[in-house]
């Protein structure tokens, strides 16, 4: 009978050994400098994040008004995106295995995107709004540039091309709030 006991109490330490090894293996451990690097980075973004949704009041009625409006509008932005690249900077190197490549890569999706948005500023600002064509094709240029930045996720897209960037993006509140998504509650 006591071996019974003992074989028993021998077999539950292992069982609860076992589960409890399981039930841990989370896959990597999760690296916290690197979600508060994330959470750091995040902030950033959604800062200028919330300057590009801010579009301005554009009166076709009146040519000069919607240029003088789409120039600070694009001042803004280029503004907003050294902004971000500043942040970046500031946060230095993200602590993961291949960090400065993944924030070099961003930086210099950065670097591209504001001189784009600063060519197309000024183009439309040496375009005379009583020369149509000019004009217009200064309108399709800033047209061009906005459609390309609604469909780029900027540089957390590149930052997330590293995987462990990738799963501190995922566990960091504000990262999750820009996706679209709520943090989880620990």
């Amino acid at each position: 009978m006591i071996r019974r006991v003992i074989a028993a109490a021998t077999l539950a330490v292992c069982t609860c050994a076992t589960v409890a090894a399981c039930g841990s293996d989370k896959g990597p451990a999760t690296n916290g400098p690197a979600i508060a690097w994330s959470e750091q980075v995040c902030k950033t973004i959604d800062a200028g994040a919330a300057k590009l949704s801010q579009l301005p009041a554009v009166d076709p009625s009146n040519p000069q008004a919607a240029k003088d409006s789409l120039v600070v509008y694009l001042g803004s932005l280029s503004d907003a995106l050294g902004n971000v690249s500043d942040g970046l900077k500031s946060a230095g190197a993200p602590p993961v295995t291949d960090g400065q490549a993944a924030l070099d890569k961003a930086m210099s999706t950065l670097t591209t995107t504001k001189s784009t948005v600063e060519t197309a500023k000024s183009k439309l600002q040496a375009a005379p709004v009583t020369d149509t064509a000019t004009f217009q094709a200064a309108i399709s240029d800033i047209s061009k540039v906005m459609s390309s930045l609604g469909e780029n996720e900027g540089p957390a897209k590149d930052l997330k091309s590293n995987p462990e960037l990738a799963a501190a993006f995922g566990s960091a509140a504000t990262c999750q709030k820009i996706e679209g998504s709520t943090a989880p509650s620990n």
